[in-house]
């Protein structure tokens, strides 16, 4: 979708960003961090709209259907 992320540091989650790059990791129940990371969004709009299109492009390249299957394909032994 093109977002910027905030996320916790915990499995599942961290998986989908690169900390400063597409949004910001917070540690799990610091809401101090969540905070802090709010606000820059707030006092930075631009940041969010940088930090959306690289989430963007990071799904187009990790999540793209053909090389996923081609993975699992390889991964199975079938090609």
């Amino acid at each position: 979708m093109g977002r910027a992320i905030i996320t916790t540091d915990a499995p599942g989650c961290r998986e989908t960003v690169i900390d400063g790059e597409n949004g910001f990791l917070v540690p799990v129940k610091s809401v101090d961090a969540l905070v802090d990371a709010m606000t820059r969004f707030i006092e930075d709009p631009d940041l969010a709209v940088r930090m959306g299109k690289r989430s963007r492009e990071i799904a187009e390249e990790k999540y793209d259907v053909h090389k996923v299957n081609a993975v699992m394909l390889k991964e199975m032994g079938i090609q």
